[in-house]
């Protein structure tokens, strides 16, 4: 049973008329745009996870999750005997925190009777002056998949992790005049080491796939810098016009992947494509990488 991707949605964009753009919101507006693409209603969904870290007012609790269910009412009162349920929780792993979302989603689908499942990711100023220079574009990114009988889908997802002097990236939380402030610092060398670290494992994987680079006909990838996206086309021997780009979203983050996959749907190889690669990298150093093979 394969893990096809129904639809991807985003909604990129910075302030609208003087005003913040809410992380919250914007992940609300991707997340019904792609039921909609889908032709599903938030009842379908039987799974709810948000891979975003940056919450509005650097809200903790509850799990963004349960609100953005809340939101789009994706069965929000407690599932009755026999009924429809929709399962939310929060996943913490930067950029690449959808393909983490992927892993412990087929966990799920072992497990139990879950079918479909949403996964969404935003980020965005928190407000209030809680945070200092915060260096990426208000975002909201959704991933729609589900469990199918058939040939092709999105093949199990490989992670490596790699130790940094320092961290790489790092988003640290303090307390400053009774009130949290958030602070966004990154190494020089981040994209380089990161890239490297995402060629590699993606380079593994298409090994352990019996494939070779020319087979893959498109690279999605994350973060969405030129810097890093030449890096791992370079890395892996790919020609620069296979890789998905997006123009004007360059400094998003968690919502990345969820940004290129949209992209890429509407890229005119898209519908021809029988391989596509998927990787994502972030600070740790962490590097996941899955391959897609659509069902048509």
């Amino acid at each position: 049973m394969g893990t096809q991707l129904e639809s991807a949605a985003a909604v990129v964009g910075a302030r609208r008329r003087g005003r913040r753009r809410s992380a919250l919101r914007l992940v609300d507006v991707a997340a019904r745009i792609c039921l909609d693409r889908a032709g599903r209603t938030p009842h379908d969904v039987d799974l709810l996870v948000n891979a975003g870290l940056y919450h509005d007012r650097l809200i903790g609790e509850p799990a963004l999750a349960a609100i953005i269910q809340d939101d789009i009412e994706a069965n929000p009162e407690d599932p009755h005997p026999g009924g429809h349920g929709t399962f939310s929780f929060d996943v913490a792993n930067g950029a690449c925190g959808v393909p983490t979302v992927r892993r412990v989603g087929a966990g799920f689908r072992r497990a139990g009777p879950v079918r479909r499942a949403g996964v969404v990711a935003s980020e965005a100023d928190p407000g209030h002056r809680l945070s200092s220079r915060f260096p990426y574009q208000p975002a909201g990114a959704a991933i729609l998949c589900t469990w199918e009988e058939g040939p092709g889908g999105l093949s199990d997802v490989r992670l490596a992790t790699r130790p940094v002097d320092g961290g790489g990236l790092r988003g640290v939380v303090t307390r400053e005049r009774r009130r949290n402030r958030l602070s966004i610092a990154e190494d020089e060398g981040f994209v380089r080491d990161a890239s490297a670290l995402a060629a590699e494992v993606a380079g593994e994987l298409i090994d352990e796939s019996s494939l070779v680079a020319d087979d893959i006909d498109l690279l999605v990838a994350n973060p969405l810098r030129p810097a890093f996206l030449d890096s791992v086309a370079s890395g892996l021997g790919r020609a620069g016009e296979r890789v998905i780009r997006v123009p004007g979203a360059a400094d998003t983050h968690t919502a990345g992947l969820g940004i290129a996959l949209e992209a890429a749907q509407r890229s005119p190889v898209w519908a021809r494509a029988s391989t596509i690669l998927l990787v994502s990298a972030g600070a740790g150093l962490v590097a996941g990488a899955a391959l897609l093979r659509p069902a048509g």
